[in-house]
C-alpha cells in the first residue's frame, strides 16, 4: 500500500525552480535512501510534504489525504514525523524530559495539565531502543546521542513516517554503525525516508534509493540499479556514458 504518493510536484522561488514535476511513491514498511548533489531540491522535498513550504504545482498525498494546504503541525499530527540537519534539542532538560515533551503534541491542553509528573513507561522503551540513558542531560551528549535523542523524540510522536535529514552527518564510525543498525531496527514498524550524503553508510543500509538532480528524479531502484546508472556516474563522477557503437 502507498503510504506517500507525490505527483508532478513543482516549488518554485521567483524565476527558481527548486523542485521541477516530481513523482514519487513511498510504500508503507519502506526504508527509502533519497540522495542527490548539493541544490538536488532533497531538503526542499523535505520541506514541502512537512508544510514548511508550499508547493507551486502538484499533489502530495498522505495515507490518502491530501496535505496541499495544511500546515506543519496539522500534517505533524497526521502521522508525519522530520528531523533537521541541525539539531533540535532542549540542553537544559533531561533526555527522559525531552523525549516526555515531544509525546505531548499529541496532547489536548486539558490533557497536559492532568499529565503526570512521571515519566510514562513508553518513554522508558523509546529510550532503550535508542540506546540511551533516561537521566543524562541533553547538554552532556555527543553529537551522535544528540540524533538518536531525536530520533526517539520523532518516535515519541507516533509518527507513520519518519523523515530523517542527514542522520549521520559528523558522527564517528561507530556511531554511524549504530545508527544504521537502528534505522533497520525502527524501519521494521516504520516508514523512513533517509536524505543521506555519506556513500559508505548508503552502500551498508539502503535497499531502494531515489536519486534526485537540479530538482528532478533522475532515477529510482535497488542500490545495484541505481551505482550502475550512466546518468548517476555522471552526476556524481563526471563520467560520461559511453555511446554505443555504430
Amino acid at each position: 500500500m502507498s503510504l506517500l504518493t507525490i505527483t508532478d510536484l513543482t516549488v518554485t522561488f521567483g524565476d527558481f525552480t527548486a523542485l521541477d514535476d516530481i513523482n514519487l511513491t513511498i510504500e508503507e514498511g519502506e526504508l527509502r535512501f533519497l540522495i542527490g548533489p548539493n541544490g538536488a531540491g532533497k531538503t526542499t522535498l523535505i520541506d514541502t510534504i512537512t508544510g514548511r513550504t508550499r508547493p507551486t504545482h502538484g499533489t502530495i498525498t498522505f495515507n490518502g489525504h491530501t496535505l496541499n494546504k495544511r500546515s506543519e503541525h496539522h500534517i505533524a499530527r497526521t502521522g508525519i514525523g522530520r528531523t533537521f540537519q541541525t539539531s533540535v534539542v532542549f540542553e537544559e532538560l533531561t533526555v527522559a524530559d525531552n523525549v516526555d515533551l515531544a509525546a505531548s503534541h499529541r496532547l489536548r491542553p486539558w490533557q497536559l495539565l492532568r499529565a503526570p509528573r512521571t515519566h510514562p513507561d513508553h518513554v522508558t522503551r523509546i529510550l532503550d531502543r535508542v540506546g540511551l540513558t533516561p537521566h543524562a542531560k541533553a547538554a552532556t551528549l555527543s553529537h551522535g546521542q544528540r540524533q538518536w535523542l531525536e530520533i526517539a523524540m520523532l518516535l515519541a510522536q507516533q509518527p507513520r513516517l519518519l523523515l530523517l535529514d542527514e542522520p549521520v552527518a559528523g558522527m564517528s564510525t561507530d556511531e554511524r554503525t549504530r545508527t544504521g543498525h537502528l534505522l533497520t531496527e525502527i524501519a521494521a514498524d516504520h516508514t523512513i525516508v533517509v536524505i543521506e550524503h555519506d556513500m559508505d553508510f548508503l552502500r551498508r543500509h539502503a535497499h531502494q534509493v531515489t536519486v534526485l538532480h537540479e530538482g528532478r528524479v533522475l532515477t529510482h531502484g535497488d542500490l545495484t540499479t541505481v551505482q550502475n546508472d550512466p546518468q548517476v556516474q555522471q552526476v556524481y563522477l563526471g563520467r560520461t556514458p559511453q555511446k554505443a557503437h555504430t
